[in-house]
């Protein structure tokens, strides 16, 4: 049995002092990550988060509460500070119950010891993982002082859920920063980590309780608390009812390297984009992440998603988000078409491959804004394939985007990439359009691309945004004939890119669940706010107004400016780059050509 074991391990350590670790002491990686402060400030300088080397936020042990430190040493280690880092006698006891009961159930595992084996070691129970540990933690000891042991072990408990840390758990169970934890809240954190699954308050609260109340009891027979207090404490502990996570900003902020992090981070910012997602019903087995970026220098301002998972390294596949950036900017950019250039929307066949639009509706002849607007799929693989897939892809590395080796088909058109993307990337891609970046395109093109995507917001199918001014919207939708893995919505005025991700647990969103409904909502209900009034996109010079015949665009779908002789009822007006400017004539069509060939691998995407 490993207890009886470690037990003879334990007495060959305690009387060979000269025995040690090769490779272990202060200068050991773990020690120093777990050691290292980094701290992160927001756009006045203030501080606002303080992480270890991993990255998990750091509470300062000379700040928490006596009673916060002595509720976790009274239930897992009561003779902490009287032991070098195993405690023989702890072993010993283990061991006969272990021998009377025919079993190795017991632990007797010192702080110390916990802290290596969450730190250096896995999880498994054998004996050579035992005597590493024992090893391992003598020579902490005589390394660290007690309170930078019990610091570090604080800072790196998991507490189920994604949360890691005493601060971070604070916030997680009771809103509150860890140096203002109450007795009760304190017990109720050290009842936690013993089997964060099975004493999760919110899940297992008659657990948890039960649980909190024996750490409580242990508080008291050592000393560490009052009966009163202990009575007091006794109490059912009041739980958060917050289930937005904040956090998300900085770990996208801890990206950057460097001990001091200097953030465009605004608590205005922070807020609005939190209490949308508040006030937004997602359900239940729907995650969501959302962040907010400044256009013209593509700081991110605010972040936050409804679990405490780090999703700021998640890549996903972004669907139809992707149809500004690599079909129609390009082709706007290029002279190949204008926002009223006509495109048609039908069932076409590709090679073996027959793509078709979100719920299987078409609309014919629609201009190139209609097309956009309504995320429809064929238009933008006709485009992508005019424009060339190498130039899209330049394109795309002008806005930050990447594609794997194998992303060399039409599909790159709908969002279906190997690796996927990130939402900040993402979102910082969209800047180039909002601040009208003239290394990604041209100033006339980004203009009329928001233009475009204004029209999205107001009536497509980004429309819950039409109350919102000044705003310019993609979604995307992608799934399959078996629902909808992800949703999005990117929204954004001259100022502020808002970018908006859902998925689901189970792999499929609720039925209705598209980038047009529930991320749409959040981008919404974020830019309405004052905070984010950047007032309207600026027009070029570049950009002028022609009028163009309206018998022509609609029905022999071409774009012919109108003559002198052109009557006001027959006549349309549209803006156009004076770079790519209608002809009085047209003899054929644009978007003549031989498509047969297409191949196109992803599903349907919205």
């Amino acid at each position: 049995m490993i207890a009886t074991l470690t037990v003879i391990s334990a007495v060959a350590f305690s009387t060979d002092p000269a025995f040690a670790v090769k490779g272990f002491g202060y200068t050991d990686v773990p020690v120093q990550r777990m050691k290292t402060t980094r701290k992160i400030y927001d756009v006045n300088g203030e501080e606002i988060y303080r992480a270890d080397g991993y990255g998990r936020q750091k509470a300062d042990i000379n700040d928490l509460p006596e009673y916060t430190l002595n509720a976790f040493i009274a239930i897992e280690d009561a003779r902490y500070y009287s032991h070098d880092g195993f405690d023989a006698k702890r072993i010993a006891a283990a061991a006969v119950k272990d021998i009377l009961s025919f079993s190795a159930k017991e632990g007797a595992s010192t702080i110390t010891q916990q802290l290596v084996k969450n730190v250096w070691l896995s999880p498994e129970k054998t004996l050579s993982r035992k005597i590493k540990e024992l090893s391992y933690a003598r020579m902490l000891e005589k390394t660290l002082t007690k309170k930078e042991i019990l610091g570090m072990y604080l800072n790196s408990l998991y507490f189920g859920d994604g949360v890691y840390g005493i601060a971070d758990a604070a916030e997680r169970f009771f809103d509150k920063a860890a140096n203002e934890l109450g007795v009760g809240e304190s017990a109720m954190l050290a009842a936690v980590i013993n089997n964060p699954a099975a004493y999760n308050p919110y899940r297992h609260n008659t657990a948890a309780e039960k649980r909190k109340r024996l750490v409580l009891s242990e508080m008291l027979r050592h000393g560490f608390i009052t009966e009163n207090e202990m009575k007091e404490a006794c109490a059912p502990t009041l739980l958060s009812n917050k289930k937005i996570n904040d956090g998300l900003f900085f770990s996208y902020a801890l990206k950057t390297d460097g001990a001091e992090i200097n953030t465009a981070y605004t608590s205005a910012a922070q807020e609005a984009l939190t209490s949308a997602l508040e006030k937004t019903d997602i359900p239940e087995d729907v995650t969501v992440a959302a962040v907010i970026v400044e256009s013209e220098t593509e700081n991110i301002v605010a972040a936050a998603s409804n679990t405490f998972e780090d999703l700021s390294g998640l890549r996903r596949q972004p669907g139809s988000t992707i149809k500004p950036l690599v079909c129609y900017a390009p082709a706007l950019d290029d002279g190949i078409i204008s926002p009223v250039t006509p495109l048609l929307d039908a069932p076409a066949k590709f090679g073996n491959y027959s793509p078709r639009n979100y719920l299987g509706k078409y609309y014919g002849w629609a201009t190139a804004t209609e097309c956009l607007s309504r995320s429809l799929n064929i238009p933008a693989v006709k485009l992508l394939d005019m424009i060339g897939i190498d130039n899209a892809k330049r394109y795309a590395s002008r806005y930050g985007l990447s594609f794997s080796s194998n992303d060399k088909g039409l599909a790159i058109a709908l969002g279906g990439t190997e690796n996927g993307e990130n939402l900040l990337t993402m979102a910082r891609a969209y800047c180039k359009f909002a601040s009208y970046d003239t290394h990604a395109v041209k100033k006339e093109t980004a203009y009329l691309i928001n233009t475009m995507l204004g029209e999205c917001a107001r009536t497509g199918t980004a429309k819950a945004l039409s109350s919102v001014p000044n705003t310019a919207a993609k979604t995307g939708t992608v799934g399959n004939e078996q629902g909808n893995t992800d949703a999005y919505c990117i929204a954004y005025n001259p100022g502020y890119v808002v970018a908006v991700w859902s998925g689901c647990k189970s792999g499929y969103l609720p039925d209705g669940l598209t980038g047009g409904t529930l991320p749409a909502y959040i981008c919404a209900e974020t830019l309405k706010r004052p905070v984010f009034d950047s007032g309207a996109f600026e027009k070029p010079d570049t950009v002028v107004n022609i009028d163009i015949k309206a018998d022509e665009l609609y029905e022999k779908h071409k774009v012919v400016r109108a003559g002198r002789e052109t009557l006001p009822k027959d006549r349309i007006t549209a803006e156009f780059s004076i770079y790519n400017m209608p002809e009085w004539s047209v003899e054929e069509d644009l978007l003549s050509g031989d498509y047969e060939n297409f191949r196109v691998i992803d599903s349907f995407l919205d």
